[in-house]
C-alpha cells in the first residue's frame, strides 16, 4: 500500500505528532519539491457542523501571522472522505523539542533557559497581539533548530472552537495538557495571554530545575494541583537564579490571570536580560547561521533607533507665548528642556493647563529625535505632560500617555522599575475616573503582586495599594 496522497500534492510519509485536535505527519511537496509537515484534523470533531468553516477561517487567521518563531503555513484544505478532514500544510521544522532537549541535559544553566524562553515570548507577543493564544504550550510544543532559533510549534487548541468544549472534550481528547494547564483553562473560565504564560513560567521552571512542577497519581489529581497548590518556589529548588528572574517565574505561576505579567513583551524583556549564547549546546551546529547574523544586524540597527513615542494627541491652543522653547532644534539642549519643564509646571500650577500641555509637547518632540525616548530628561518630561494631562481631567490623553512610558520604560528596565509601577498605579487611575473599574482592578491586582514581590507584603506602599483595591471594589 503506497502513502496516502491529499489532493494528489501532499505525499504523508510518517506520522510525527498527535495531539487533542489531530495529527501531524512530515511529508513531501510534489508540486514544489519540497519538504513539508501535515496536521490532519481528528474525524470526530465533524460533529459541530461549523468545525470546519471555523477552522479554516482562523486557519487563514494563523497564515496571516509572519514572525520567525511561527512554523510558515503553506496551505489549508479538506481531504475528502468519509467525513472529510480538513488540514493544514506547514513549513516542516528540523530541530530538537524542548522535552527531548530535558531528557538529554536534566537542566539547562540560566542563560540558556533566558534564551531559549526569550524567544518563545516574543512568538507569544506576536500571537496575543492578534488575539490568538495557544492554550497548549508544553516542551513538546517547543523546538530548538540547529541553528539556536526556536520555533512554538503546534497551534491546534488556539483554532479550536471557543464554543461547545465540552463536546470536544467527549471525544476523549483533552483540550490541552494537564501539567502545563493555566487553573483557569481548567475551570472553563475566559482565555487570555496570561493563560499562555502560565503555561510558559511552568515550562522555564522545569528547563531549569528539571522538575516538573505540576504533578499527581492521576489526571484529575494534576487539574486539582493546578488549581489550589502553590508551587515550591524556584530559589529553593535554585538557589543561585537570580532574584529578579525567580520573582518573574514565580509570578507567572500565580493562581490568577491578573497577578501573572502584563504580556509576553513584559517576560521577554525580563529574560532578555539573562539570556547568553547558546553555541555551546551539542544540539546546535550552525553558530553562523545567516538566521543569527539576521537577528544581530536587526538588534544593531535598532540600538541605534528610538521607539515611537507617544507624545499626546496635536492640538491647536491659545497662548503660544507662554512656550519657552527655542524655535530652531539645532539649538535646543537639555537646560532647553528642563527650563520648559519648570515653566510648564508653574503655568499648570495657575490651572492654565492648554498652554503648559503644548509647550511640553512640543519640547518632547524635539527632545526626542535628540536625547533618545527613554533618556532619564526625556522620560521626566513624557511623565510631566502625563501627570498635567491627568490634573487637567484628561484621563483619555493621560491613559495613552502612561501606556507608552510603561511599555518603553518595561523594554528598557523591566516590570519591576519605581517608574514603570508608578505609572501602573496612575493608569488604573485614570480608568476609574473613566468608569472602567473592571480595567482598572486587573491592572492594580497585578501591581500589588509586583509590589509585593518587590518590596514585601508588610510594605507600607503595598499595603496601601491593597486598601485601594479594597475601595475600588467596596463602591
Amino acid at each position: 500500500m503506497g502513502p496516502q496522497i491529499i489532493d494528489g500534492r501532499y505525499e504523508l510519509t510518517e506520522k510525527i505528532g498527535e495531539g487533542g485536535m489531530g495529527q501531524v505527519f512530515s511529508g513531501y511537496d510534489r508540486n514544489l519539491k519540497r519538504r513539508i509537515a501535515v496536521k490532519l484534523t481528528h474525524s470526530n470533531l465533524d460533529q459541530d457542523p461549523d468545525w470546519t468553516n471555523r477552522f479554516l477561517r482562523e486557519a487563514q487567521l494563523m497564515a496571516s501571522l509572519r514572525h520567525p518563531g511561527l512554523p510558515t503555513i503553506h496551505d489549508v484544505g479538506t481531504a475528502p472522505g468519509s467525513p472529510a478532514r480538513p488540514y493544514l500544510v506547514m513549513e516542516f521544522v528540523k530541530g530538537i523539542t524542548f522535552e527531548k532537549l530535558l531528557k538529554r541535559h536534566t537542566i539547562l544553566p540560566i542563560g540558556v533557559v533566558a534564551a531559549l524562553g526569550a524567544q518563545a515570548a516574543a512568538v507569544l507577543a506576536a500571537t496575543h497581539r492578534s488575539k490568538i493564544f495557544h492554550r497548549d504550550l508544553k516542551p513538546s510544543n517547543l523546538m530548538l533548530c540547529d541553528d539556536g532559533t526556536v520555533k512554538v510549534l503546534d497551534f491546534g487548541l488556539a483554532v479550536a472552537p471557543e464554543s461547545n468544549l465540552t463536546r470536544y472534550t467527549r471525544t476523549g481528547h483533552t483540550l490541552g495538557t494537564p501539567a502545563y494547564m493555566a487553573p483557569e483553562q481548567i475551570e472553563g473560565k475566559s482565555i487570555v495571554p496570561q493563560t499562555d504564560l502560565y503555561s510558559m513560567g511552568l515550562v522555564l521552571y522545569e528547563l531549569l530545575t528539571g522538575s516538573q512542577v505540576m504533578t499527581g497519581s492521576n489526571q484529575y489529581q494534576v487539574w486539582t494541583n493546578q488549581i489550589q497548590t502553590a508551587p515550591p518556589h524556584i530559589r529553593g529548588e535554585l538557589p543561585d537564579i537570580p532574584a529578579e528572574l525567580a520573582n518573574l517565574i514565580m509570578s507567572m505561576l500565580a493562581k490568577t490571570p491578573d497577578e501573572r505579567p502584563d504580556s509576553a513583551a513584559t517576560v521577554h524583556s525580563v529574560l532578555r536580560r539573562y539570556a547568553t549564547g547558546l553555541g555551546h549546546l551539542p544540539e546546535i551546529h550552525d553558530t553562523h547561521s545567516p538566521a543569527q547574523m539576521y537577528a544581530l544586524a536587526v538588534a544593531a540597527a535598532a540600538s541605534t533607533r528610538t521607539a515611537r513615542t507617544v507624545v499626546a494627541p496635536t492640538r491647536v491652543l491659545m497662548g503660544r507665548a507662554d512656550a519657552a522653547v527655542p524655535a530652531n532644534p539645532i539649538d535646543f539642549s537639555r537646560g532647553d528642556l528642563q527650563r520648559a519643564m519648570r515653566h510648564a509646571r508653574g503655568v499648570a500650577d495657575d490651572s492654565r493647563y492648554g498652554p503648559a500641555i503644548h509647550e511640553l509637547e512640543t519640547v518632547v518632540e524635539k527632545a526626542v529625535p535628540l536625547f533618545g525616548s527613554r533618556d532619564a530628561d526625556v522620560v521626566d518630561a513624557r511623565l510631566r505632560l502625563a501627570e498635567i494631562r491627568f490634573e487637567s481631567t484628561d484621563y483619555l490623553g493621560a491613559v495613552e500617555l502612561y501606556r507608552a512610558l510603561i511599555d518603553d520604560l518595561t523594554a528598557e528596565r523591566g516590570p519591576y522599575d519605581d517608574q514603570v509601577m508608578y505609572c501602573q498605579r496612575r493608569l488604573a487611575n485614570c480608568h476609574v475616573y473613566l468608569g472602567d473599574t473592571r480595567a482598572a482592578l486587573t491592572r492594580l491586582k497585578r501591581l500589588h503582586s509586583q509590589m509585593a514581590v518587590r518590596y514585601g507584603e508588610q510594605d507600607r506602599r503595598v499595603i496601601d495599594l491593597a486598601e485601594q483595591i479594597s475601595q475600588i471594589k467596596s463602591a
